[in-house]
C-alpha cells in the first residue's frame, strides 16, 4: 500500500468518526449568513455540496472568494466520468490553476497567496474552459471534439481536500488550501450550506470578542473535576445549533453531564444505581445571538440549575465518597457511553468558572478540533 493510499484511508476513518458526532437540533438563523465564509485550517479540511446534477452538467459556472498566505492547496474538486474525469481549481507555487485533467491545465500568472481575498470565477462551455481572478481573464483552455457538451460530473462537490484520491494521478495535490472561502456560487447562484464538513470553523475575518468557539471539537482537562463532590460550574453560552454536549464526566461511580437539547438547558447526575435530571426551558428561543448566563451548582442534597433569571432545582438521593480528580469535556467527548446527548455543542463559550475560578482552556488541556481559543465571531 503507498503512503499516499494510506494516508487516505486514514482520513476517510478520521472523517467518519467525526461524521458520527455531526451538529444537531435546529441551526440558529442568526449565523446561517456568517457561515458563508469558511475557514479551512489545516490541511485534510473539506466542505461538501450537493448541486442539481443538470446544472452541473451543462456549462457549470462557479465563482468564490479565497484568501490564504500558502503557496499550495486545494480550492474545488469534483469528479467526473467519461472524456474529463475531473475538474479541480488549486494554488500551486502561489498561482491559481484550473484543470480539467489529462493536461488540460489554465493558470492565472500573477501570485495570489498575499493574505488578500482574490475574487475567483471559473467555467466550462463546450469546446472550452474559462478561469478569471481579479475580473483578469486568462487565455482559454481548449477542450477538442466539444468535449464540454458530453460532461458527466457528479456530486458532491468538494472545497478543500480530497478525501477520496480523485486528484491522484492528475499532479495535483490532494491537500486542502489553508486559508477563507467565501461567496460560493454556482451560475450567479449561492450555493447556501454544505451538505457535510470537516475541521472547518468560520472565517474570523472580521470582529471577534472574547470567548472560544466550538465549531465540532471539544477540550479536555485532565485530573480537574470530582462529580461526585459539592460544586459551581458558571458559563455563558451563545450556541448555533440548539443541541448539543456542553460539559461531561466520568467519575469512578458518577457521572455529570450538562447539555442542550432543543432549545432546553439540561442536567444530568448519575452514581451506580440512581440518577437525578434539572432542566430549564426559556420561553424565548436560545437564538437571539446573545450569550446566556448559566450556572450548575451541588451542595448538599441539592443540584441547582440557573439560567439568566430561571432556575430549577432537585434532591439528590446519592452521596459517593470518592475524591479523585477526572477528565472535564467541554463542547463534547468522543466517550459515548451513557451521555444524553450525542452530538457536539456548536457555538461560542465564555467565562467559564469552577467553584468561582476561571478556567483556563490554554494551560493542560487536551484541544480536539476544531476548537477556535479566545475567539468568537462578533454578532
Amino acid at each position: 500500500m503507498t503512503e499516499s493510499i494510506r494516508r487516505i484511508k486514514d482520513v476517510i476513518k478520521e472523517t467518519r468518526h467525526f461524521l458520527h458526532r455531526a451538529p444537531a437540533g435546529s441551526q440558529c438563523k442568526y449565523r446561517q449568513a456568517q457561515h458563508a465564509e469558511y475557514h479551512l485550517y489545516e490541511k485534510h479540511s473539506w466542505l461538501s455540496y450537493t448541486l442539481p446534477q443538470q446544472d452541473l452538467n451543462h456549462r457549470p459556472h462557479f465563482s468564490l472568494d479565497v484568501k490564504t498566505k500558502l503557496s499550495k492547496g486545494l480550492i474545488l474538486h469534483v469528479a467526473g466520468r467519461g472524456v474529463i474525469p475531473l475538474l479541480a481549481l488549486y494554488m500551486a507555487n502561489g498561482k491559481i490553476k484550473m484543470s480539467l485533467g489529462q493536461n488540460r491545465l489554465i493558470q492565472h500568472k500573477q501570485k495570489s497567496s498575499d493574505g488578500d481575498w482574490h475574487r475567483v470565477e471559473f467555467s466550462v462551455e463546450k469546446s472550452s474552459f474559462h478561469l478569471l481572478v481579479d475580473g483578469i481573464r486568462v487565455t482559454d483552455g481548449h477542450l477538442p471534439n466539444n468535449e464540454g457538451s458530453s460532461l458527466d460530473f457528479h456530486n458532491p462537490v468538494y472545497l478543500g481536500g480530497d478525501i477520496k484520491g480523485y486528484t491522484k494521478g492528475h499532479n495535483i495535490t490532494i491537500n486542502s488550501v489553508i486559508g477563507c472561502i467565501r461567496d460560493f456560487k454556482m451560475n450567479d447562484v449561492a450555493i447556501g450550506e454544505p451538505k457535510g464538513s470537516y475541521k472547518t470553523l468560520p472565517c474570523l475575518d472580521g470582529l471577534t470578542e472574547m470567548g472560544t468557539y466550538f465549531g465540532g471539537g471539544h477540550i479536555a482537562l485532565e485530573n480537574y473535576f470530582n462529580a461526585g463532590s459539592q460544586f459551581v460550574l458558571a458559563f455563558e453560552l451563545r450556541p448555533q445549533y440548539l443541541t448539543g454536549l456542553l460539559f461531561h464526566v466520568q467519575s469512578h461511580k458518577t457521572s455529570l453531564n450538562v447539555f442542550l437539547k432543543e432549545n432546553k438547558v439540561g442536567v444530568k447526575l448519575n452514581d451506580a444505581n440512581s440518577a437525578v435530571s434539572v432542566s430549564v426551558t426559556p420561553p424565548q428561543s436560545l437564538c437571539d445571538g446573545k450569550f446566556h448566563v448559566i450556572t450548575v451548582s451541588r451542595k448538599r442534597d441539592i443540584i441547582k440549575l440557573q439560567m439568566d433569571s430561571m432556575s430549577e432545582r432537585k434532591n439528590v438521593l446519592f452521596t459517593s465518597g470518592y475524591t479523585g480528580l477526572d477528565t472535564l469535556y467541554i463542547g463534547g467527548t468522543t466517550k459515548q457511553k451513557g451521555v444524553p446527548v450525542h452530538s457536539p455543542f456548536v457555538g461560542c463559550l465564555r467565562n467559564v468558572k469552577l467553584n468561582r475560578r476561571p478556567v483556563a482552556f490554554e494551560k493542560g488541556s487536551r484541544v480536539v478540533d476544531p476548537v477556535s481559543i479566545n475567539r468568537c465571531p462578533k454578532e
